[in-house]
């Protein structure tokens, strides 16, 4: 099959910084089309062109041989092209067919009446065309999170959808459910469906794939046919060097205990857990979706989010008092949340003015004004140390790519100092330079005698970072792996059989 989606070099500029430098770029009817790079690299500012939410500042745009020039997104959509968002679009409170057909109800009657009937109907014959056992019925907030994005993808059919926009699609399923989606995604190209595959997971995008395309600082680097690359020369060509990692085993902590809870209970979702983490340790912590992950990190933290009924905490081996996040701050304890847009940064504020939040006390001036130039120093500082790509401190923070914004939310914490840093899926959906420059960054802070407690799904970062594991299974920890133990096979085992 031909391209429906020929883009000539495409070019893309804000506020006189180059997005897109002269990209060439098609998408082949049935074929699955990966396109990869850095945070930063340009990736989402060629799909809102393609999906007409924004426009090019040159180059052109060719559907099935014909220039097009999109005013909207609505222009898109009435050439068969679609987004898939990485954020649901569903409504949860509404039924699978009622999304389905949200927007684009049928209606019958002299009265603009919905026309239910035919909507369940014909929403029926959609999944069962795909071979989707889903209720048309049932509420969306009720099905599990991979079968949410099914529902999604299916509403993104329903709307004849010749192209497939999907942006970072796996990136809140787990191993299993991703299992399920890439297949789903490979009977879609089979039906001449042409798929645009954004993934900072590259073993998807080499499983998924049949062409992949590399962007770096906004230029196409390199376009090829899956089997003509390999994962190293695909991270090679999107960085700019390869990636040697050290080992957590190469690494030795120390033996004073720093940290430390037994006996804690979480209303509902923990039950008897105790830890301790030592001096320039880092302690990973894994397990399923739904296991208590998140919540364990929230309640060392003393986060309102979760009700602890027990718990005795220490710190340096002497019993300390954990009633909330000012106390946990107080006692040098520093959390960075697993999702930065809502519970970790500000996003209208500036890089400084976040970095700077944990400790505002601190930057008191005159008058009780707050002295700008201190921030500024402190911002500047950080943005050396974490090498965040900005202008400058005073940029807001929601102009930064995503792992820009997750070194900033990085900086913030480490700006206060602690003791004890907890982190909970730190890299989750950052490109692998950025993953490595994390990664980097959180041995180098167990390096400084920080204690760490690393929160991950991902066992690679297990593997490669911590100097212990605990599985959580079912609110109780089932495991706990020494350095010669951390093994895909043993973490899988005790997250998915309990034992």
């Amino acid at each position: 099959m031909g391209a429906y989606i020929s883009c000539s070099k495409i070019s893309k500029s804000f506020k006189g910084v180059n997005a897109l430098s002269s990209v060439d770029f098609e998408v082949m009817s049935g074929s699955v089309h990966g396109l990869i790079g850095e945070n930063g690299a340009g990736k989402s500012t060629l799909m809102k062109i393609i999906a007409g939410v924004m426009p090019s500042d040159a180059g052109q745009i060719l559907v099935e041989g014909k220039p097009v020039r999109f005013a909207g997104t609505r222009d898109a959509i009435s050439r068969s092209i679609v987004t898939i968002y990485q954020d649901s679009d569903l409504i949860p409170t509404l039924t699978v067919a009622e999304n389905v057909y949200l927007n684009q109800e049928h209606v019958h009657g002299a009265l603009p009446f919905i026309n239910r009937k035919r909507q369940l109907s014909e929403t029926r014959a959609l999944l069962e065309r795909f071979g989707l056992d889903i209720d048309p019925m049932a509420l969306v907030h009720e099905l599990p999170t991979d079968v949410q994005k099914m529902v999604q993808i299916v509403k993104a059919v329903s709307k004849d959808a010749r192209v497939l926009l999907m942006d970072e699609p796996t990136s809140s399923l787990t191993a299993s459910e991703v299992d399920f989606l890439l297949p789903f995604i490979r009977s879609l190209a089979a039906r001449g469906v042409g798929v645009v595959f954004i993934s900072h997971y590259l073993s998807e995008v080499f499983r998924v794939c049949d062409h992949i395309t590399i962007l770096r600082e906004g230029s196409v680097v390199t376009s090829v046919a899956k089997e003509k690359t390999d994962m190293g020369e695909a991270i090679r060509a999107m960085i700019g060097h390869g990636i040697q990692e050290e080992v957590a085993s190469n690494r030795i902590p120390g033996e004073r205990e720093l940290f430390a809870v037994s006996g804690l209970c979480v209303r509902r979702r923990l039950t008897e857990i105790s830890i301790a983490v030592h001096e320039g340790e880092v302690l990973g912590i894994t397990g399923l979706m739904g296991s208590g992950t998140s919540e364990l990190a929230k309640a060392l933290f003393g986060s309102e989010d979760v009700i602890v009924e027990s718990g005795d905490f220490r710190l340096g081996g002497e019993p300390i008092a954990i009633t909330g996040t000012a106390s946990a701050v107080r006692h040098g304890i520093a959390f960075v949340p697993n999702d930065r847009k809502t519970e970790g940064l500000f996003g209208r504020f500036s890089v400084a003015d976040n970095i700077c939040m944990p400790a505002i006390d601190h930057y008191a001036g005159m008058a009780g004004l707050l002295d700008r130039a201190r921030m500024g120093a402190t911002g500047r500082k950080y943005i050396d140390a974490l090498a965040i790509k900005t202008p400058g401190p005073d940029v807001p923070v929601e102009n930064l790519s995503g792992g820009n914004q997750q070194k900033v939310l990085l900086a913030k914490w480490l700006a206060i100092e602690p003791r004890v840093l907890i982190l909970d899926e730190p890299t989750v959906g950052i490109d692998v330079g950025t993953k490595f420059e994390i990664r980097k960054l959180i041995r180098g802070i167990a390096d400084r005698g920080m204690a760490v407690v690393l929160f991950t799904s991902e066992i690679e970062e297990l593997e490669k970072l911590c100097n212990r594991v605990l599985v959580l299974f079912r609110g109780r920890i089932v495991r706990s792996l020494s350095a010669g133990e951390i093994t895909k096979e043993e973490i899988l085992k005790a997250s998915m059989g309990g034992v």
